[in-house]
């Protein structure tokens, strides 16, 4: 019984390790392909959804109700 258990917990170990690398593997990809997540840069009028006049208008009137 103790061949097994110790057969079960290297496969778990293996397994947990296999699936450690590949997401590491998975987070540097996207990273590289992204750019780092902490850089957060000036927001774009025009790429923005909603501009600043138009987000101010819909909170009052979001107050309002």
């Amino acid at each position: 019984m103790s061949k097994d258990n110790n057969t079960k917990q290297e496969q778990n170990q293996s397994a947990k390790e296999s699936a450690e690398i590949q997401s590491n593997a998975l987070r540097e990809f996207i990273e590289d392909k992204t750019g780092n997540p902490g850089t957060k840069g000036l927001v774009d009028e025009s790429t923005a959804r909603l501009s600043d006049d138009q987000n101010r208008l819909i909170t009052q009137h979001n107050l309002r109700k």
